[in-house]
């Protein structure tokens, strides 16, 4: 029954295990050795490489070397275009950095060639601009345009484009100067004329002058500017025009001041001389003096005229007059100064008179001068209500009122010929306008227009003949028949229409009478008024009796509704009637319809009612629930079916209908954006865990930077968070996963992989370390000039130099090793034979505790061993069936083996080993 304790291992697997670890070795060492010979000669090949100094060095070693990084480092050196297009030809389809970088020096290289032309290209544009008479700004500005589309040209041509850009600027600064200077001075003389013409006393004479020479000046300098030329074409015409109105302007002046002068000058000479003035000559010599404008009269002057004239008259009288008359006037008492003042006021007025009259006969011969007749007409017409007795006009203006008359009378047949010639053109249109078959509106406007133009030939030509207005009057009274018969075809329009009015108002209150009381059945035909043939005729394709409804006890609502909507459609339709009855039968109509609108009007506000309880239930709606949907269009059929049972007027529908679809709009937007959101976060997660795959698969490729160590924890955080990302969108996640799963595996392989290695190393190190105690402990056994050979320093360094093992077995091996170095470095024979007795003694033991381990593990033992390998089999067997116990591992017998030191020969040092490498494999199996 206990036969299964006496099987063992197959030595056939043992040999091809130990086969398969020693393959795993070399095959490890030579990957080292060939990763060494690679870096170094990958070393040599960077050290060339930076040993470089010219460009056709580097370009051969480029087109030599095995690695990329020494070609990228040594492409560092090729800058000219034959270099780059050589490297970039050999390592098109070899090496894509060295090919993208020579490609991108290549793409420079042309784009400053382009960018070089185009710039001389500009330059040669701008000199052509600066030596331009004229330079306009928008040319400028397609310069600078096109300069600004110049990537990086180059310092020369920068600095030189900047020098011309600079000139260009200050010669269209000095253009714009020169055109605000000549703005500004047209303004000014605009704005001294405006001050001449409100006040003309403000400035003198002589100012003014200085202004204007000062004015003319400045423009001359202006205009013989070097940039003259650029002045708008516009600006010197106003500027001459403007000037000379403001030359006129202080000539017109000028002339007043000279007159008023002139006034002041010839009282003075008269008021010098008293004694030989004489009153008509006064009155010759003061009328014939140049008149003063309103603004310049001073009354003192003619106060003084007036008081030299008293004067030379009372002279004259008293010279002309007899002795005795003299005497009489001598003995009379001195003039009374209230008729002094009534002689004053007699001249003054017809001073004024004698200035009205200048002043209409001047405006007489301006206007006829600019053939402005009702203006002559004007004139002469005030001139012949003036008094010509109360004062007396001189030959020289009566010659000119006598020229400017005939000259009137000549210009008034000239008018009056002109009039009738425009009259015969009146009615030769007016007879011609039957022929034209017109429209009648068009007709009604053309008739009206040439009256109207008749009319005003009678106020500027003169009376017509009446032979003329006879023919005119006959041609528009025939052109006007046509509209006459249109106007008699409306009024019996109207007359139609209104019968159909009566007719649809009598029907309006037929039907309010039978729908709102339920008896309503059948058609209406009998209820019509009966009416004459021809006017059946013309209305039956008007109105449709449609006053059929069902009987019923209430009243159908869509059915008033409709018939309502009808009828004042067709009220709306009916056509023209006449103003007397049109507003009597429109009260008539909304009287008839007021009796089924009103009560419609309260079925459809309790409508309104309901319809905003489902605009309520809509916009309390969740949008978070699962039936939400549902609802929803269980609100939106009810709307419909309330809206055909009974529709409401059309802006109410409209806003109901609006504020109901705003609160579904909304449900379903916050829905939308509640599955928007989702699919955000889905896609955000889409990203994430592309991410974390892309991540995952750089960490399968080999990297400096990653340890095998580090790449569990690498798989257990990205694990993790996979695990902590949400869901990604369905059309994606099958692909996704199996990329993760795919990576996954991998990487996982990878660990696997790095793990057997490190097993195999850590055996090999543990068999290394084993063999190393083995040797301190047995060179204590040596004699004195044998231990002359011994080197506790280099079975230190040897020690260091071997990779680490795991905590326990490091601190068994390196306190066994550093009792024995220590024994050596004290060297005291005593200490050494007793520790030399304990590793004798202790062979046994570990003969025991090996065996025992190779019972662990499943490790054949010697055939020697048979019968005590059975014994310890059953006693290892005993030991785990103890209730509380818990059998030893196989690496803690390995422990207990490795760390126990005693002597052991070549045999039980292979056993040694072999059970090593068997532990280590079978701990990777477990784990894996």
């Amino acid at each position: 029954m206990f036969g299964f304790l006496f099987k063992r291992g197959d030595r056939t697997a043992a040999a091809a295990e130990s086969e398969v670890v020693l393959k795993a070795r070399q095959q490890s060492e030579n990957r080292v050795a060939s990763a060494q010979a690679t870096d170094s000669a990958r070393q040599k090949a960077l050290q060339q490489a930076t040993a470089l100094t010219e460009e056709s060095s580097a370009v051969v070693f480029i087109l030599q070397a095995d690695f990329a990084d020494a070609r990228l480092q040594a492409a560092q050196w090729v800058q000219s275009a034959e270099g780059l297009e050589t490297v970039l030809q050999a390592m098109r389809n070899v090496d894509r950095r060295v090919a993208k970088l020579m490609q991108s020096r290549l793409d420079v290289l042309r784009l400053q060639q382009q960018s070089s032309v185009r710039a001389a290209s500009c330059l040669e544009q701008a000199q052509r601009l600066l030596a331009q008479l004229q330079l306009l700004p928008n040319q400028v500005a397609e310069l600078d345009r096109a300069w600004k589309l110049i990537e990086q040209p180059e310092a020369i041509q920068q600095q030189e484009f900047q020098l011309i850009s600079t000139a260009l600027a200050d010669r269209l600064a000095a253009q714009a100067a020169l055109q605000r200077a000549v703005l500004g001075l047209s303004a000014r003389v605009r704005q001294l004329i405006q001050h001449i013409s409100a006040d003309p006393q403000a400035q003198t004479v002589e100012n003014i002058a200085s202004q204007v020479a000062s004015v003319a000046a400045e423009m001359h300098q202006h205009e013989t500017s070097s940039e003259a030329i650029s002045l708008p074409k516009h600006l010197s015409p106003e500027f001459a025009k403007a000037f000379q109105d403001l030359q006129q302007h202080a000539e017109i002046l000028q002339q007043h001041q000279q007159a008023l002068t002139a006034r002041h000058a010839l009282l003075a000479q008269w008021e010098s001389t008293p004694e030989s003035l004489k009153p008509e000559a006064l009155r010759r010599s003061w009328i014939t003096l140049r008149a003063l404008p309103d603004w310049l009269v001073d009354e003192t002057l003619e106060q003084r005229y007036a008081v030299l004239l008293q004067s030379s008259m009372e002279a004259n009288q008293a010279r002309t007059a007899p002795p005795t008359a003299q005497v009489v006037a001598a003995d009379k008492p001195p003039v009374d100064v209230a008729d002094v003042d009534a002689a004053l006021v007699t001249v003054i007025d017809k001073v004024s008179l004698q200035r009205q009259f200048l002043a209409a006969l001047e405006g007489l011969e301006v206007a006829l001068e600019e053939g402005a007749l009702q203006v002559a007409m004007d004139c002469d017409k005030t001139l012949r209500a003036m008094d010509f007795k109360a004062f007396k006009i001189t030959m020289p203006h009566n010659a000119r009122l006598v020229q400017a008359r005939g000259e009137l009378g000549r210009l008034q047949g000239w008018a009056r010929w002109g009039g009738n010639v425009s009259r015969e053109e009146l009615v030769k249109a007016a007879q011609e306008l039957p022929a034209q078959e017109l429209a009648v509106t068009e007709l009604v406007k053309k008739i009206g227009s040439l009256r109207a133009l008749w009319k005003s030939l009678d106020s500027s030509a003169g009376s017509a003949p009446r032979i003329l207005w006879d023919g005119f009057d006959a041609a528009c009274a025939a052109a006007y028949v046509p509209v006459a018969a249109h106007f008699q075809q409306l009024a019996e329009e109207r007359q139609r229409n209104q019968i159909k009015a009566l007719m649809l108002i009598e029907e309006v209150q037929q039907y309010a009478a039978l729908a709102l009381q339920g008896t309503l059945k059948g058609d209406n035909t009998a209820a019509e008024p009966h009416i004459t043939a021809d006017i059946t005729v013309d209305i039956t394709a008007d109105i449709t009796a449609d006053i059929t409804a069902p009987l019923t006890t209430a009243p159908d609502w869509k059915a008033i509704a409709q018939f309502c909507q009808q009828k004042q459609q067709a009220w709306r339709n009916i056509g023209t009637i006449n103003r007397s009855e049109k507003k009597a039968l429109d009260k008539a109509f909304n009287n008839a319809t007021q009796q089924l609108l009103a009560p419609l009007t309260v079925q459809q506000q309790r409508e309104i009612t309901l319809r905003e309880k489902l605009i309520t239930e809509a916009s309390e709606l969740s949008p978070n629930q699962r039936d939400t949907a549902e609802r929803l269009r269980d609100l939106q059929q009810r709307w419909q079916e309330q809206a055909k049972a009974l529709p409401l007027s059309r802006q109410d529908e409209q806003l109901l209908w609006q504020r109901f679809r705003t609160a579904c709009d909304m449900i379903f937007a916050q829905r939308k954006e509640a599955a928007s959101t989702a699919d955000a976060e889905r896609r955000q997660n889409l990203q994430i865990k592309e991410a974390l795959c892309v991540s995952l698969e750089a960490a399968i490729t080999p990297s400096d930077g990653l340890t095998p160590a580090a790449l569990p924890l690498l798989l257990r955080q990205f694990q993790q968070d996979w695990n902590k990302t949400g869901p990604v969108p369905r059309g994606v996640e099958a692909g996704l996963e199996a990329r993760h799963n795919a990576a996954v595996a991998a990487l996982q392989a990878l660990i696997d992989d790095a793990r057997q290695n490190a097993m195999i190393i850590e055996a090999h190190a543990l068999c290394d370390k084993l063999a190393l105690c083995q040797l301190v402990e047995v060179s204590l056994g040596l004699d004195v000039d044998a231990e002359a050979d011994t080197n506790p320093d280099g079975w230190e360094a040897s020690w260091q130099a071997m990779p680490a093992l795991p905590g326990p077995f490091e601190k068994a091996m390196r306190s066994r090793f550093d009792t024995a170095l220590h024994l050596h470095k004290i060297a005291e024979r005593e200490a050494i034979d007793t520790y030399l007795a304990v590793l004798e003694n202790n062979r046994e033991t570990l003969l025991q505790e090996l065996l025992r381990a190779e019972i662990i593990t499943g490790v054949d033992s010697p055939t020697a061993l048979t019968r005590q390998r059975l014994q310890v089999q059953v006693e290892v067997l005993q030991a785990s069936l103890k209730v509380g116990t818990a059998g030893l591992s196989s690496s803690d017998q390995l422990l207990r083996v490795c760390g126990l030191p005693a002597l052991m020969d070549f045999v039980t040092r292979e056993r040694a080993e072999q059970l090593i490498m068997s532990v280590k494999s079978s701990c990777e199996v477990t784990r894996i």
